[in-house]
């Protein structure tokens, strides 16, 4: 009997000795994570007082433009041309002006389709170029007064279009310009070869000039 009672009186204790190991593992762990969460926060404080920014923004790129445009406002040069007689020549001029921004290479000029109808086989063209002039479209009685002016092409309609049919062919104008702004006048003279072959006769054509970067 005293045997079974000391047992029973050494099982208390030896329950509270484990109570107070699990308590103090507890709190041992407990104190680790302490540390853990405290050094989380240092090295998390320690990396945001450490940083460096540098920007380069709004950055802007613009293409270079080549551009060229003229004064006849939509309309062509040669209208309601009839009855032109072998011997009478009509000439009209068009200014033609370089607005890109950039140096570009020598103007081309050249036709802008195949002529239709069959007068282009008996119509002479003639096509000069001059500095520009203060005439209108369509008139050029100042044209060649200041510079003189030089003659590009003679001979028919027909054969310009089938020698210059497009950019790669194109007629040089003589003219390269080196910045925006600059303007040339082109004349245009048309007349009826005397042959009995183009009464009655007509055609109509058209003309482009390009240019373009190197």
């Amino acid at each position: 009997m005293s045997a079974n009672r000391a047992g029973s009186a050494a099982a208390p204790g030896h329950r509270r000795g484990r109570r107070s190991l699990n308590a103090l593992a507890l709190q041992l762990a407990a104190v680790a994570l302490s540390f853990i969460l405290i050094a989380l926060l240092v090295v998390t404080s320690s990396r945001a007082a450490f940083v460096a920014q540098n920007d380069n923004v709004t950055n802007q790129v613009t293409a270079a433009a080549v551009d060229l445009t003229d004064n006849d406002s939509g309309n062509a040069m040669f209208t309601n041309v009839t009855g032109l007689m072998p011997g009478t020549t009509v000439s009209k001029c068009i200014d033609v002006t370089y607005t890109g921004t950039v140096d570009p290479l020598p103007v081309k000029l050249y036709a802008t389709t195949p002529p239709t109808g069959t007068l282009q086989t008996y119509l002479n063209l003639v096509i000069d170029v001059a500095d520009d002039n203060a005439d209108a479209f369509g008139t050029c009685t100042n044209f060649g007064l200041v510079g003189g002016s030089s003659n590009i092409y003679s001979g028919t309609l027909q054969g310009f279009a089938t020698t210059y049919p497009d950019y790669a062919s194109g007629r040089p104008t003589t003219w390269d310009p080196t910045g925006t702004g600059q303007t040339k006048t082109f004349r245009f003279t048309v007349s009826v070869q005397d042959n009995p072959a183009a009464e009655g006769l007509s055609s109509t054509f058209g003309f482009s000039w390009e240019t373009r970067t190197s």
